[in-house]
């Protein structure tokens, strides 16, 4: 990709990275913002690759690309992307996002409190920035609507037989397993182990779906 300048602002979420896109690259087609990912996805990876791969990313990076809104209530849109997929709605992405956004003026900081009204490919998203002294000090998000999908279903997890899992949507899926149920104490002595359980779950459901 000699010759290209893309701009990235870095920016993280309490330790979680979620730098964000300013300049470089155009959006994507799409009549709607999901469209628009899914067009990111397909035809432009290599962005995300180039930012996310060796040796100028890692797998505990996330980034952000900002996109014109496809709709009249949104303030600006984006795209999100991760080390393995594109997902329709984070929340450390949103808050690396919305702070990106005020700390440079790509959109007007209001001090004590600035409401955005983000275009994401989950939903629509407000977010409520808590300003001062021309920093954004916090951010607080009202998510995308969410639902339980499914209640005390059993999946197969390697080494702990079948497991309750419960199965819920907040602008992705996920699988909630209790840890306390299968032996830990969830201290930080158990955090490797806990990482490693984490995954089991994860490439069980896909593989069963």
């Amino acid at each position: 990709m000699a010759g290209r300048l893309i701009s990235v602002v870095g920016c993280h979420a309490e330790g979680e990275v979620g730098d964000v896109i300013v300049g470089g690259v155009l959006p994507p087609q799409g009549r709607t913002m999901f469209d628009k990912m899914r067009t990111m996805e397909r035809e432009h990876d290599h962005i995300r690759r180039i930012l996310l791969c060796e040796p100028r990313g890692s797998v505990i990076r996330h980034v952000n690309l900002l996109v014109p809104a496809t709709r009249p209530d949104c303030d600006v849109g984006a795209i999100i992307m991760e080390p393995t997929e594109y997902v329709p709605m984070s929340g450390s992405n949103t808050i690396c996002i919305v702070t990106v956004l005020l700390e440079t003026g790509i959109v007007a900081m209001r001090e004590p409190q600035t409401i955005l009204m983000l275009d994401m490919p989950g939903g629509v998203v407000r977010a409520t920035a808590n300003c001062r002294d021309g920093k954004c000090v916090s951010v607080e998000f009202e998510n995308v609507p969410c639902f339980v999908d499914r209640l005390d279903a059993e999946i197969q997890v390697e080494g702990f037989g079948r497991v309750p899992i419960d199965v819920a949507y907040g602008g992705m899926f996920f699988g909630i397993v209790d840890a306390k149920m299968l032996g830990f104490e969830i201290v930080p002595s158990e955090a490797r182990a806990l990482a490693d359980l984490g995954e089991r779950p994860e490439r069980e459901i896909g593989e069963e779906g």
